[in-house]
């Protein structure tokens, strides 16, 4: 009898030290979660000051003199490279959401995650989609071939925007109904 108790306390003593190294494991697995989350939140901080410039040279190309074409498509150029800036970075976001997710986190926490890289799929083909206005004009060949393009691109932005907002609001509300398990 005594020697089953033993060997019940060793096998007792061993789930305990098993879960302790587990949680130090979990909780490190949160630290590097936290840290990957951290740079996705830097790397979408930088798309969207690519965006804010890439909307400021669409509105200066749009507001250009129709008598000065080649001005107007230059700055289209500048445009377009500003939201492949932008839509780098915000596939960058999602790869880092996407690492922490594979990571060993609370469940909502992952899907919290998971939703934080769908979001940033769906932005960053938002920011591909909308260079396609200044890439119109510079394809263009007509003003109302231009227009149509241009048109047909914001409605899909539009929609790609929904579909992206809709997400977040999503992970938000995860965040929201879960404070505890997210850092401040």
């Amino acid at each position: 009898m005594i020697k089953r108790d033993r060997s019940f306390n060793g096998l007792v003593a061993l789930f305990l030290l098993l879960a302790a190294v587990s949680a130090c494991r979990t909780g490190k697995e949160t630290d590097n979660a936290n840290k990957l989350v951290d740079e996705g939140n830097a790397a979408v901080q930088e798309a969207k000051k690519h965006i804010t410039e890439a909307e400021q040279l669409k509105q200066k190309m749009l507001s250009t003199d129709v008598s000065h074409l080649n001005e107007a498509r230059s700055t289209a150029k500048e445009a377009i490279a500003a939201y492949e800036s932008a839509e780098a970075k915000c596939k960058e976001a999602a790869a880092k959401y996407d690492e922490a997710s594979r990571l060993k986190l609370n469940d909502k926490f992952k899907e919290y995650l998971v939703l934080k890289v769908k979001e940033y799929n769906k932005r960053a083909e938002l920011v591909q989609t909308a260079k396609g206005v200044p890439q119109a004009l510079i394809d263009s060949e007509s003003r109302q071939g231009w227009i149509n393009k241009a048109n047909s691109v914001n409605a899909k932005v539009d929609q790609l925007s929904k579909e992206a907002d809709d997400i977040a609001s999503q992970a938000d509300k995860i965040q929201k109904d879960n404070p505890d398990i997210f850092k401040s």
